[in-house]
């Protein structure tokens, strides 16, 4: 899949969920795009709008983080795919990329660590203290207000904490035709440095 034009390919994609990790860090060493964020406490854009708009692009990722903090508390980043996977509304996750992903426009979307079983009612209520949780409510196609940044709960009417999308196409790799001109050119070398040789 070929991303937004001007989304920029990662330098680094993060496997499982992380804690503290610096704005910077992943905006800059790592080369992922902030393409939404808003409060926990108001209610979000359209999600498909966002999809198809700000935050097209090969990998996804979700953060939270304090308002005043310039590190996230918590992000975790896979295949757009597996993070827009749908699961619907039981406790069902996804496994992609370290992380267990649930994702329902009408209820919930969040991850949980690898392995860990989830208790969504709409959002993920288990692992009390646990960090490498997230999870954000929605409904009727948006983003909606609420819930969850690491062991952060009832963030719903929260004004100092926000939530985060970011966006990245795959991570730059040779073309197979440009790997076959390039063992061509390098076999094209050793023909030539043998009838020098001779």
């Amino acid at each position: 899949m070929f991303g937004m034009v001007g989304t920029a390919n990662a330098a680094f994609i993060p496997v499982g969920p992380q804690n503290d990790v610096a704005v910077s860090t992943v905006t800059g060493t790592w080369g992922w795009t902030v393409c939404w964020s808003g409060l926990y406490g108001v209610d979000g854009p359209s999600i498909a709008g966002l999809l198809s708009g700000a935050c097209q692009g090969d990998n996804l990722m979700l953060a939270g983080k304090l308002v005043a903090s310039n590190t996230f508390d918590v992000l975790a980043a896979a295949a757009t795919a597996d993070v827009t996977f749908d699961t619907g509304t039981g406790n069902t996750t996804h496994t992609a990329n370290g992380s267990e992903w649930y994702f329902s426009s009408g209820y919930s979307w969040g991850f949980a660590g690898l392995g860990d079983s989830v208790t969504r009612g709409s959002c993920d209520y288990a692992g009390s203290g646990e960090r490498d949780r997230l999870c954000w409510h929605t409904g009727g196609g948006n983003i909606n207000r609420g819930w969850r940044s690491g062991s952060n709960t009832s963030l719903n009417g929260s004004t100092t904490w926000e939530r985060y999308l970011l966006v990245a196409n795959d991570m730059d790799v040779p073309e197979p035709s440009g790997l076959i001109l390039f063992g061509l050119g390098l076999a094209g070398l050793g023909v030539t440095r043998r009838r020098l040789a001779a």
